[in-house]
């Protein structure tokens, strides 16, 4: 005969063994759904369709808002300006520049065929290379693509106040 402190023992070990088996199985799940939020997806930026090939003349600058849906935690919200970019065709290659100054992050605007940034007077050349003011590197140049007819821009932030081009 087995003492009554003997299977209380088993009984209370079986209990606790289940519960770590339970915990395990809907731990892996629980924990991918609370770290979703946290996953590299808005590190690699997006692809985003800005516009139509023939609608950007040879060497002039054209500004575009970058619109896509905007994801912050569990929420989607769609159609959100993110930013723009300065666009400019060069044959059937497409050059995009972020509009926001390297500096302190004011927007960049296009003087002529060259950029300026009316804030701290920096300048740059139609290539995005700084040609004078505060700004500590070039303009951020960004990715872009021609599919078809329509040019799709790899959209992402950067560090202001920094010589390197380093994601935000």
């Amino acid at each position: 005969m087995t003492s009554p402190l003997k299977s209380r023992r088993t009984l209370i070990m079986a209990a606790a063994a289940g519960t770590c088996a339970i915990a395990a199985a809907a731990g892996g799940p629980a924990a991918a759904f609370v770290l979703a939020p946290l996953g590299i997806e808005g590190l690699q930026g997006r692809w985003v369709m800005v516009l139509r090939l023939e609608q950007l003349k040879e060497g002039e600058p054209k500004r575009v808002a970058i619109v896509s849906e905007r994801r912050d935690a569990w929420t989607l919200d769609e159609n959100v300006e993110l930013g723009s970019v300065w666009l400019v065709r060069r044959g059937e290659t497409v050059l995009a520049f972020s509009a926001v100054c390297p500096h302190l992050g004011c927007s960049v605007n296009a003087v002529g065929r060259e950029f300026a940034c009316p804030c701290h007077t920096s300048a740059f050349d139609a290539d995005g290379k700084k040609k004078s003011g505060p700004s500590p590197r070039d303009m951020d140049t960004l990715e872009t693509k021609i599919t078809g007819p329509l040019v799709l821009v790899n959209f992402r932030r950067f560090r202001i106040g920094v010589p390197e081009k380093v994601e935000a």
